[in-house]
């Protein structure tokens, strides 16, 4: 199945939790460097992994989700707040996750 927003944001809607935990957790395995990882920046500005704005945050996110297997109310709630277009913030990384998904399919 191919990740769009739309399939995205259909997913979070059913279980947020696991949908923006395992997302997060796969852009910052598959996207972030390692000097990323270790500081939780974006250092790289290549469209791959979290952007300087998201950086810190998601990585902090994907690193809880990675050790405890679920997110605190907070962190859920960043993700899946609409952006201006509407669609939950995490959206913005359907792209990634769709190479991510095809990748691993391969």
């Amino acid at each position: 199945m191919k990740v769009t927003r739309d399939s995205l944001k259909a997913l979070v809607e059913k279980n947020p939790e696991q949908v923006v935990g395992r997302a997060l957790v796969a852009l910052f395995k598959a996207g972030q460097t390692d000097s990323e990882r270790s500081g939780n920046t974006a250092e790289v500005f290549n469209g791959i992994g979290f952007s300087g704005a998201d950086a810190r945050s998601a990585s902090i996110t994907a690193k809880y989700f990675i050790k405890h297997g679920r997110l605190l109310d907070w962190q859920i709630e960043s993700w899946i707040k609409p952006a201006k277009n509407g669609y939950p913030r995490i959206c913005k990384y359907a792209r990634q996750l769709n190479d991510i998904a095809e990748a691993k399919a391969a």
